[in-house]
């Protein structure tokens, strides 16, 4: 069976990623998976001048420097074992019971890639321990995103169970494709839908109509929404306004909806949004 992945990382995000995670995974009734990467230390290295041009200390220098590498990394790994403890009891205490602990060496990016194919659903925060200000988000979101073909959810700095969603709708050839899959997804069975679109001119294009009579027959009561105005502020306002609990749209594609979340707008988004940001692929 496929699993729910939770990167856990000891940042300010870690217990918003918990709380979703296990939601998660009992919402879709999949096994957790609690993840935790260290990342690979650079070592430091003797120079070839050392001893040629009075530097015969460098080396005994780099030498205290190696080990208080190693002990910063022993004290890491332990770090990482009680984070990963926590998360695993805090899980447990939410009702998930089919939780696995998994602790790796090297990139985040590789670990996932790695562990792909038996990965449903990522949950990740949208900035990590090296960027723990909400103001921005990780370095390594974006890449995550874009590289990993499962669905992921990117969780702010506070959690709640979500109650209602609003799907981003772009109207692009692919966006069909986008209503399927959130049809079909567990996740959001029983949560309040809104679709909404961004249109100049504010009305319903036919891909719009077509997009919300498939959810009416798929049973899920839809309130439908034309929006103007700048992408992100117009999806942000209405979402607020309506104090709708996820952003549900389509991870990358061509359309200028989805060209906007790869660029600079992407990081608009993750920084204004307080809800969690639902990516389906």
């Amino acid at each position: 069976m496929k699993n729910i992945v939770a990167c856990i990382d000891g940042s300010k995000l870690t217990l918003a990623t918990c709380e979703a995670s296990a939601w998660v995974a009992q919402k879709v009734t999949a096994p957790l998976t609690l993840l935790h990467v260290l990342d690979r230390t650079t070592r430091p290295v003797v120079s070839e001048l050392s001893g040629q041009i009075g530097l015969g200390s460098q080396e005994a220098l780099l030498n205290e420097l190696v080990e208080l590498d190693e002990l910063r990394s022993k004290v890491a790994l332990k770090h990482g074992k009680q984070l990963l403890a926590d998360a695993e009891e805090l899980a447990q205490v939410r009702g998930v019971n089919d939780i696995y602990k998994l602790q790796r060496h090297g990139s985040l990016l590789e670990t996932l890639t790695d562990l792909e194919e038996s990965l449903r659903l990522l949950v990740i925060g949208k900035s990590g321990e090296d960027h723990s200000s909400t103001n921005t988000i990780g370095s390594q979101l974006e890449s995550v995103i874009r590289t990993i073909k499962a669905h992921t959810l990117v969780v702010s700095e506070t959690f709640e169970v979500p109650s209602s969603y609003m799907i981003a709708f772009d109207g692009s050839a692919t966006s069909d494709k986008l209503i399927e899959k959130a049809i079909k997804t567990p996740l959001l069975v029983g949560l309040e839908c809104h679709l909404v679109m961004i249109n100049s001119s504010g009305d319903k294009s036919e891909a719009f109509q077509q997009a919300a009579l498939q959810l009416h027959e798929a049973g899920i009561m839809v309130t439908e929404r034309v929006l103007t105005g700048h992408v992100d502020d117009a999806l942000l306002e209405y979402q607020q306004q309506q104090q709708l609990g996820m952003i549900v749209m389509g991870a990358y594609g061509h359309s200028k909806l989805r060209q906007y979340f790869v660029g600079s707008n992407t990081t608009q988004v993750l920084i204004k949004s307080t809800v969690p940001l639902l990516l389906i692929r």
